[in-house]
């Protein structure tokens, strides 16, 4: 009963957020960095991910842009005296809209692709809610600090198992942003 009450209130809270602030009205571009910390039985094969992204926000609506994201993402397999796991290396490319709920802090949801870059992989279906905010700097640049909940999912490589394999993790962005 009281779950039902804290996500009804949340809800409210999130339509009735007030967009008075000044929201974005110029498309940007952003270069970054990502940390992934692997989660669930993901983090039996790899401990960390590295990797960079290009992220474009192209306003549509006050408030709203449409964003355009390609990456590079390497997920250090894990090694020890028993097994040997491979590195995991993806190029993600989503799209997704982004929500200014204050004149720097934003919500965003993007759903796309994790393209494998190295063998015996296949294309995993990506998606991804997150957070951020974005800290002025001189000359009207940005720096960018988000974070998120991504999955990878995509059927099981293993013959004879019907079932899906989810490749999920906590990701991090440190991005310089600049207008276009």
């Amino acid at each position: 009963m009281l779950c039902q009450k804290i996500k009804n209130t949340l809800i409210v809270l999130l339509f009735l957020t007030p967009v008075t602030l000044k929201a974005q009205n110029t498309p940007n571009i952003g270069i970054g960095a990502e940390i992934g910390l692997p989660s669930g039985n993901f983090s039996n094969l790899s401990g960390i991910g590295l990797g960079a992204s290009v992220k474009a926000d192209l306003p549509v609506a006050e408030n709203f842009a449409l964003t355009l994201n390609v990456g590079f993402m390497n997920f250090f397999g894990r090694r020890n005296q028993l097994f040997n796991v491979q590195d995991l290396t993806y190029g993600p490319a989503k799209a997704g809209l982004k929500y200014q709920l204050g004149e720097s802090f934003y919500a965003e949801g993007q759903l796309g692709a994790a393209l494998p870059l190295n063998k015996n992989q296949k294309t995993l279906f990506a998606w991804s809610p997150g957070i951020g905010n974005q800290f002025k700097l001189s000359g009207g640049n940005k720096l960018d600090l988000g974070i998120r909940y991504e999955a990878w999912t995509g059927k099981n490589n293993t013959i004879g198992l019907n079932r899906s394999d989810t490749k999920g993790f906590a990701g991090i962005r440190f991005a310089y942003v600049f207008g276009l």
